[in-house]
């Protein structure tokens, strides 16, 4: 049936305004960023914050971007170049890179702000984002982290940055001075110093900034509450599945000794992401990365902010996919230490082995350093520590058998990017009720996040250790289950502590 031309044209009318686009300008270091409206939130993509890491400056620290002209910031910058391990490159990228930024390049220090554009003059508190990838790939540009959803239903202003990463992030290389081999948290540096001088414009608050980031992320998140202790460009932390523990400080440049300044990027690329590259990451250099975080955290030498922290109730199952052999796994996970099937069989009774494997990847990559990390933050003296284990599982989310509540799962409902189309209703229900206790963090990190989560209290008895979404719970008065911390730590405690918490 055709519609008569009045309301038609009515009709066309009310869906031009209930989507109406507004172009927008904030003047910022960076030049007039000339960014758009939609529905209440401004967005300004592709916002240079550093020079061009090319030619001279590949391999280098980064150099602030200083600028008075207009620039177009409507669109998501490339992001930095990517890697992915040649094997399981497929798989990988179908998890974490889907659908892929629209390009790579080496000219990628970009950052992203969404703000809430009513109230401008309110200053608002700020969630600055930091990607995952393993410190080899990952970028600010995925759709996935699309600010707009947090700005508009939690008023606050949302920052996400491309940092460098892999062998241009990272190069572990000895030709380059030590201190500056870990680019890429140099580059996250630069960006909370570009949030410093320019947030206000956009109506957030310098003052009430925190940093967030999920994998490397949260690593990188830890890493800078351990270096940074005096003026501190933010006030609080949230780690999600990733907290830093002890490294080795003995240096490793194998890796890049078959590259040199004059090989291309592409090229480079084309090695990393091939079958004989090396591992880049990041390299004690005791100014950005120190060798035992967790000692730095206890003898009062950090960053003294509230923290959330926590890990995946399946955070291990990704990395282990296919893998059946308990004992394969442990010789080669733990080779030479004494460390038998059958004693970690002992510590998850009534799993199989492959379900053991899983879990035994989960607490040493992230249970177990959570709680070391809860403990030595508590102990000194730190009293909004706020530890979790999620266990939120949909049935659309579960890209792989026996998925779970799988490592970065919690993504698409915090940042309300998930598939609307897929979603159950549960899982509409649980992005609004996670996000909001996110947000209620930022807003302020003093106080508990969500009704019955409370502070994080070390030892067994003390039921401070908040199980998030399980059991179906995803309602705001229904999702924190606080269960003492012994019933899900003891593998830890047995075991696998002695090989994350050591002084060199």
């Amino acid at each position: 049936m055709k519609l008569p031309f009045l309301l038609l044209l009515c009709f066309c009318l009310i869906v031009e305004v209930i989507g109406q686009t507004t172009p927008v300008v904030v003047t910022t270091t960076s030049g007039k960023l000339q960014g758009t409206d939609e529905n209440g939130v401004m967005s300004f993509k592709g916002v240079r914050f550093g020079q061009p890491a090319t030619g001279p400056l590949r391999w280098e620290p980064p150099v602030p971007f200083i600028s008075a002209a207009a620039q177009n910031a409507t669109t998501l910058a490339p992001s930095c170049i990517q890697q992915f391990a040649f094997a399981s490159s497929a798989f990988t990228q179908s998890l974490f890179n889907n659908p892929p930024p629209v390009s790579e390049n080496e000219d990628c220090l970009f950052l992203n702000v969404w703000a809430p554009s009513s109230d401008i003059n309110e200053k608002k508190p700020v969630l600055f984002w930091l990607y995952g990838g393993g410190f080899v790939f990952g970028t600010g540009s995925l759709p996935g982290y699309d600010g707009t959803s947090l700005a508009a239903n939690q008023n606050i202003v949302v920052v996400t940055i491309n940092y460098r990463t892999n062998i241009f992030g990272f190069p572990r290389s000895s030709d380059i001075p030590i201190t500056k081999n870990n680019l890429g948290l140099l580059d996250q540096e630069l960006a909370l110093q570009w949030v410093q001088l320019n947030i206000a414009r956009f109506g957030g608050d310098p003052d009430k900034v925190t940093i967030m980031g999920q994998s490397a992320g949260a690593g990188s998140v830890g890493l800078a509450i351990v270096r940074d202790i005096i003026n501190t460009p933010f006030r609080a932390g949230i780690l999600l599945s990733g907290a830093p523990v002890s490294s080795s400080p003995t240096l490793s440049f194998s890796s890049f000794d078959d590259f040199a300044k004059t090989v291309p990027a592409a090229t480079i690329r084309n090695f990393t992401n091939g079958p004989l590259s090396g591992a880049f990451g990041p390299i004690v250099d005791n100014v950005t990365v120190f060798t035992n975080p967790i000692e730095r955290i206890r003898s009062g030498a950090t960053a003294g902010v509230p923290i959330i922290l926590g890990n995946m109730e399946n955070d291990g199952s990704v990395f282990v996919v296919g893998m059946t052999n308990l004992t394969a796994f442990i010789e080669a996970e733990f080779p030479g230490t004494g460390v038998t099937a059958d004693l970690v069989r002992s510590l998850y009774p009534g799993q199989n082995d492959t379900s053991i494997i899983a879990s035994v990847d989960r607490d040493v990559s992230f249970r177990c350093p959570d709680e070391l990390w809860s403990a030595a933050v508590t102990g000194a003296g730190v009293s909004s520590v706020f530890r979790y284990t999620y266990g939120a599982v949909f049935a659309d989310l579960q890209k792989f058998p026996g998925a779970g509540a799988w490592h970065s799962s919690e993504i698409g409902p915090l940042f309300g990017t998930f598939n609307r189309s897929t979603a159950t209703p549960a899982e509409v229900t649980w992005s609004s009720t996670f996000q909001t206790a996110i947000a209620n963090f930022v807003k302020n990190p003093e106080v508990s996040p969500a009704v019955n989560w409370p502070k994080y209290v070390a030892g067994p008895p003390a039921k401070t250790f908040a199980k998030l979404a399980y059991n179906g719970n995803v309602e705001p008065g229904n999702f924190v289950d606080p269960v003492a911390s012994g019933s899900l730590d003891g593998p830890c405690d047995t075991l696998w502590n002695k090989f994350l918490d050591f002084t060199a």
